[in-house]
């Protein structure tokens, strides 16, 4: 495997966030499509999608799994939802005014970009 630092960019790439995702797999590869779960209209908006070879997939799995060991060393146990009936219900019960923060945080932004200075874009045909 190559040096992870002489094969990094120098520009981290954008970063999506995903609080969905799901797993799939054929004969040749594994597919993981990542997505944002929005509680107001309980749907997902998928946005990405990865593709693995199996030997790739099982690479992933053991260093996201030792990542996890390190993050509960560091940072203490974290919920197991495999064994949950309905794992987004527990996530939406850690979060108990979810719905309401992500309300707020719509109208913050939107109040804050009602406030800013309209910018006088004129338009480039007309003649001055």
């Amino acid at each position: 495997m190559p040096n992870q630092q002489e094969s990094r960019p120098k520009k981290a790439p954008l970063a999506r966030y995903a609080n969905y995702f799901e797993v799939s797999h054929n004969a040749f590869e594994f597919l993981i499509d990542f997505g944002q779960f929005q509680p107001e209209s309980q749907s997902v908006h998928f946005h990405s999608r990865m593709a693995f070879g199996p030997t790739h997939a099982k690479l992933l799995a053991a260093v996201l799994g030792n990542a996890l060991d390190r993050f509960e060393s560091e940072h203490g146990k974290i919920a197991d939802l495999m064994d949950a009936s309905d794992p987004l219900e527990l996530i939406h019960a850690s979060l108990p005014d979810f719905d309401k923060r992500a309300a707020q945080a719509r109208d913050d932004a939107q109040a804050r970009a009602k406030a800013l200075p309209a910018i006088d874009n004129p338009d480039p045909r007309q003649k001055r």
